[in-house]
């Protein structure tokens, strides 16, 4: 598994979140939910207090913003049993029980506003123009999804049972015993589409095997490995796919150290990952020349239209690397690194002072 992920993804239906999820973590005792806005310091709260987690010898999972994949939305730091997250839209974080487990830590409250009031009219201009560059990233992204459902209508339902089925028959050989108590299950992203292009995270130790899946047909084989291992007692984490964020693209047993990862040509697969199964040959087995030929040229649109999309994504994260520009200089940092430095040592006293 890796200790660096997404917990959104843009997609074709717009931005998925799994923010949430991390108010039903087991692992999680204390979630801070960091609010404020552009500019005040929100990464670098979560920045500082991953790598002063690191010198107490703790490891850290690093939560990265889909929308600048150089800056943190959250921080899990699981022997503490401490998270803090970035609450504010797309994914906005709210606790269920305020004070029981999770509350605020309130940014904002370090803004001159006096400085800001003259940059309004600059402020929302750059807020206008960085929304509307969504739009035709996720209209890209939606008609990237429709050429790909082409793509298997083409190849067509059966040819796409028969070669799953047997792929599942492969890869789940033997009967795996009924645990009393089924494992836990946490969603990540493993990829994305961001404004760096499309995005493949690199993956940690252990046993990963590719399974190849040009047409994104393994989703379903993927959830019943996954649902398989839960029911034998195994913790899963499962990676969604932003191209189809309903499908897994890929089931980790942390307990165990090895996992299964479709590769999809827009995401190429980790070095360490042994190819273990190919689901591209047997669909595309027999197909007429003039069906491949048309399936290929389906298959770079899609590709084309997957880098328009992260093109205006780029453009949206330029607006919006505009907009901290201008409120920096209304933040006092003085103020945020002295609110890092107490929020660090009650932290990690409270913590230690547990243990």
């Amino acid at each position: 598994m890796t200790n660096t992920y997404f917990l959104g993804a843009n997609t074709p239906e717009g931005f998925r979140s799994e923010y949430g999820t991390l108010q039903r973590d087991p692992r999680i005792q204390r979630l801070l939910i960091v609010k404020g806005g552009s500019g005040c310091g929100k990464s670098t709260l979560m920045k500082t207090l991953g790598t002063r987690a690191e010198e107490y010898g703790w490891a850290v999972e690093r939560i990265l913003c889909s929308s600048d994949p150089d800056s943190l939305d959250g921080l899990v730091i699981p022997e503490a049993g401490l998270a803090l997250v970035d609450g504010t839209a797309p994914h906005v974080v709210e606790p269920a029980l305020c004070g029981c487990g999770a509350n605020y830590v309130n940014l904002g409250k370090y803004y001159r506003e006096t400085q800001l009031r003259p940059l309004i009219p600059a402020i929302r201009a750059a807020k206008a123009a960085n929304a509307v560059c969504y739009g035709p990233a996720y209209g890209c992204l939606r008609a990237a999804a429709a050429l790909s459902r082409a793509r298997r209508q083409l190849l067509g339902r059966e040819r796409i049972r028969a070669v799953t089925e047997e792929a599942l028959a492969q890869l789940a050989d033997r009967k795996l015993p009924r645990a009393e108590t089924p494992g836990g299950e946490r969603r990540v992203y493993l990829s994305g589409i961001t404004p760096d292009g499309l995005l493949s995270l690199p993956l940690g130790e252990g046993r990963i095997w590719a399974i190849q899946d040009s047409h994104g047909v393994g989703g379903g084989l993927i959830r019943t490995l996954a649902d398989r291992w839960r029911e034998a007692g195994e913790d899963v984490v499962l990676a969604m796919d932003p191209l189809d964020p309903d499908a897994p693209a890929g089931v980790f047993l942390p307990g165990r150290g090895q996992g299964w990862l479709r590769v999809h040509p827009a995401f190429p697969g980790p070095r360490q990952a042994m190819l273990r199964l190919d689901l591209d040959a047997p669909l595309e087995e027999g197909l007429p020349d003039s069906l491949s030929a048309g399936m290929e040229e389906l298959s770079a649109l899609e590709h084309r239209l997957l880098r328009e999309a992260a093109g205006w994504l780029r453009q949206a994260k330029a607006h919006h690397d505009l907009i901290e520009e201008l409120y920096r200089p209304a933040v006092d940092f003085a103020g945020v690194t002295r609110e890092t430095e107490l929020l660090c040592r009650e932290l990690f006293a409270e913590v230690t002072s547990d243990k």
